[in-house]
């Protein structure tokens, strides 16, 4: 039996929901609290798999992928508990305020993800928003100020929402369905705008316009007649590319 199924989570795209946020948290403001709390988050997000797999084995008498699933939840049950209880324990409770204020779009996600909808904008967008919290929790286990933390939530989730939309339409495109381009460029409009003015107000480096007008211009390209055909996995694979890029010109400038 391969167990990759039943632990992993298959999704490209929901990795990127919460690596980004915890890749980029730790970069810009690393320590021991951060780190700690990141495990915990991670663990947390990789409980939904096994979870899944018990909601479609529970009613079959001879599981064998049933008691695997409850196995694995429970060990990344543990490591979440941990994970969240020694970061409070080193920098204590105010770093977890940021996500304590994403409840409300973890409870959407959630019941969405459970009821089987997790492709539905409406869950990906409540994820985006969610995970985007702990790049603020993050930094401020490791010293930053609130505010200043939160400008990399923000960076968070000007990228997703508008690259959820993005590979929304351009699967739709490839499919010859109808689909929203002028929608999806003018999110990415304002998400560059969104960062023009957090780097005029001096909390992100100049260098992070550079890589939302790169996400402008693979938005732009890949809605219209000049994009190439490319597999999901492919376009999957490609925005896990955009947002380490996204990322790393935070955590370098």
């Amino acid at each position: 039996m391969r167990l990759k199924p039943i632990a992993l989570p298959a999704e490209h795209g929901s990795w990127g929901l919460v690596l980004e946020p915890v890749a980029l948290g730790l970069l810009v403001a690393p320590s021991w609290g951060g780190l700690s709390l990141s495990i915990g988050v991670v663990a947390a997000f990789l409980i939904r798999r096994p979870f899944k797999v018990i909601q479609v084995e529970w009613r079959r008498t001879h599981s064998r992928r049933g008691p695997i699933a409850w196995r694995f939840a429970l060990a990344y049950g543990v490591v979440a508990l941990v994970g969240m209880g020694g970061a409070v324990g080193l920098v204590g409770l105010a770093p977890m305020a940021p996500i304590v204020a994403a409840i409300p779009f973890i409870v959407v996600f959630l019941v969405y993800d459970l009821t089987q909808q997790s492709r539905s904008w409406q869950a990906e967008m409540a994820g985006a928003a969610a995970f985007a919290a702990v790049a603020a929790s993050v930094a401020m286990a490791g010293g930053w100020q609130f505010v200043e933390s939160l400008a990399l939530t923000g960076v968070i989730v000007a990228r997703a929402i508008p690259t959820v939309s993005y590979v929304r339409a351009r699967i739709r495109l490839d499919r010859d369905k109808p689909r929203n381009a002028p929608f999806v460029i003018g999110a990415h409009v304002f998400s560059l705008l969104l960062m023009l003015a957090l780097v005029l107000l001096e909390l992100l480096p100049v260098l992070v316009m550079a890589a939302f007008l790169v996400l402008l211009f693979r938005a732009a390209v890949g809605l219209s007649g000049f994009r190439r055909r490319v597999s999901v996995t492919t376009i999957g694979f490609m925005e896990v590319g955009f947002g380490v890029l996204t990322v790393l010109s935070v955590a370098f400038g």
